[in-house]
């Protein structure tokens, strides 16, 4: 197995457990909000449950929403960066800002990383 094929093999391997982080952070994410959303069907004591899983479900639905924009908007940037570094082209610059995480994903497979140059 030659140095270039290596190093593509590293890449993919940081690049799946990176997805695998993600898919365990949204599933966790799923399940917290899906027993805020049920624990507030019940009534607890005192505890207005429902008006408190109400609460939880929007605080959580807030912050996803802005894991998702402020997410979306950092693949840009780094796909922005990555595209002009590889061909200093503005059209392609910004078509590459446009599939974000997809182009990074992609950039991250087949370029060489900083240490093995």
């Amino acid at each position: 197995m030659n140095k270039k094929t290596q190093t593509q093999n590293k890449n993919l391997k940081y690049v799946v457990y990176t997805l695998i982080g993600i898919a365990l952070f949204i599933a966790v994410v799923g399940v917290v909000s899906f027993v805020a959303h049920e624990s507030g069907h019940r009534e607890i004591g005192n505890i207005d449950a429902y008006n408190t899983g109400k609460r939880v479900g929007a605080s959580l639905r807030v912050f996803i929403n802005f894991i998702l924009k402020s997410g979306f908007l950092m693949g840009s940037f780094i796909a922005i960066a990555a595209s002009w570094e590889k061909n200093k082209s503005i059209s392609k610059a910004m078509l590459h800002a446009v599939l974000s995480w997809g182009y990074v994903v992609y950039y991250a497979i087949t370029r060489k990383t900083i240490l093995n140059n």
